[in-house]
């Protein structure tokens, strides 16, 4: 299957389809490696910010193109997932402003990829793999200047570690999510993460417990690599965090979020460093993290309507911290979640914090059944909708004030986006 060069997103992701989500269980890299190999090893003409964590991946990254591009600089983008399109996941940050990759180009370059997949001997790679060697050979023909590079899942053994040394290595957050994967403690979580360092900067965010810290600074010790943490002492909150963003003072800069929710300034702290090892100014930074837009992750829209991905316990905490402090006296929640994660300790955690709760499928193949979303949350009279057009509708026509929640996974706040944005 090949993709014609004026074909849209919808035939890219029914060709990435023909992928699986993860392909063949690896112990190295070397499958990623020779795919790499075959395509002339991209990867090796770049330079990397290159970031792993349970949360704030996303975050981080944007703030670190964002204040890239405004220092003057070219910056690619690679993450996951993506909102509105899979071109999302393949940006490149100029001066005036963020370009995703097009459809013709991308089609083009995965058509490039597909050929060296089929020389490889019957590897069987996987979606992510794909479209990582994409977005590699894409950066090396924009000669771009940086790349901010995200992992998938781990560290060690994400394809995105098939590069060499990055300038600088970030950690965002260790904590319990992937556990069938990545192992089912933070050392281990921290071990499938901390392969990224290979000397040069490490920077790890604030708050990452000690046993995942330990691992990170033997990581850091074997490899020679500097570790660098934020120092909360200079750090001055000059606008409390809220849904609406914050500002703070930290080494005599002032920094002004437009990204809700206390977390967020943790994530800029995170990125300032990295951005401080990079040798980027103190104002160029400051100007990227105001500019910085995410959506679908603590996203404040017209109406008093909240959307947010975050899926993970740890997800679910910062959120609720974020809504308890926000002023909204009256809040509701329309909840849909992916099987994939743990929707049990997520509802633990989120929900003493809404008066009104609601639940919905429709979304996503993988999605978890909003029946079963109630049985498990307990609330045996929580009303259910299978769609996201359904739920809106019945949200704008019956609220009685105050916030609606939209959340528990990026696949379900994105369905909603498509009808509100």
């Amino acid at each position: 299957m090949r993709l014609a060069l004026n074909c849209g997103c919808g035939e890219i992701e029914q060709f990435l389809g023909q992928y699986s989500h993860f392909g063949a269980p690896v112990k190295d890299l070397s499958r990623f490696e020779a795919l790499c190999h075959k395509l002339g090893d991209p990867q090796d003409k770049l330079r990397y910010i290159h970031i792993v964590g349970t949360n704030g991946k996303g975050s981080v990254a944007e703030f670190c193109a964002s204040s890239l591009a405004a220092a003057g600089f070219t910056a690619g983008k690679f993450t996951s997932p993506y909102v509105r399109s899979v071109c999302e996941r393949i940006a490149i940050g100029y001066p005036d402003g963020l370009y995703e990759i097009s459809c013709a180009d991308l089609a083009r370059l995965l058509n490039k990829v597909t050929d060296a997949a089929e020389q490889c001997g019957g590897l069987e790679f996987s979606q992510f793999e794909i479209l990582n060697a994409a977005a590699f050979l894409f950066y090396a023909e924009k000669q771009v200047d940086w790349v901010v590079l995200e992992a998938g899942i781990g560290g060690t053994l994400d394809s995105t570690n098939v590069i060499k040394q990055p300038e600088c290595a970030v950690f965002t957050s260790i904590g319990l999510d992937h556990t069938k994967i990545l192992g089912g403690t933070v050392e281990e979580i921290a071990r499938s993460k901390c392969g990224i360092i290979k000397g040069g900067n490490a920077v790890a965010a604030l708050d990452i417990p000690e046993p995942a810290m330990e691992v990170i600074r033997e990581r850091c010790a074997q490899t020679g690599a500097r570790l660098i943490t934020p120092d909360r002492s200079e750090l001055e909150i000059l606008e409390k965090p809220g849904l609406r963003g914050s500002r703070f003072r930290y080494r005599g800069q002032e920094y002004r979020l437009n990204l809700g929710g206390a977390y967020q300034v943790t994530n800029a702290l995170t990125a300032i460093e990295a951005l401080t090892c990079a040798g980027v100014t103190p104002a160029h930074i400051a100007m990227g993290i105001e500019r910085a837009r995410i959506p679908a992750r603590m996203e404040l829209l017209p109406g008093d309507i909240l959307l947010d991905g975050g899926h993970n316990p740890q997800a679910a905490r910062a959120v609720r911290s974020a809504l308890e402090d926000s002023g909204y006296e009256h809040r509701t929640a329309f909840i849909g979640m992916m099987n994939t994660k743990d929707h049990r300790a997520f509802l633990q955690e989120i929900l003493p914090c809404f008066d009104r709760v609601y639940f919905c499928d429709g979304f996503s193949e993988g999605e978890v059944p909003a029946e079963e979303l109630r049985r498990i949350s307990g609330l045996d009279g929580a009303e259910i909708f299978h769609s996201p057009r359904e739920a809106l509708k019945f949200a704008r026509r019956d609220r009685e004030g105050g916030l609606m929640y939209f959340g528990g996974s990026f696949y379900f706040a994105a369905a909603v986006r498509e009808y509100l944005v």
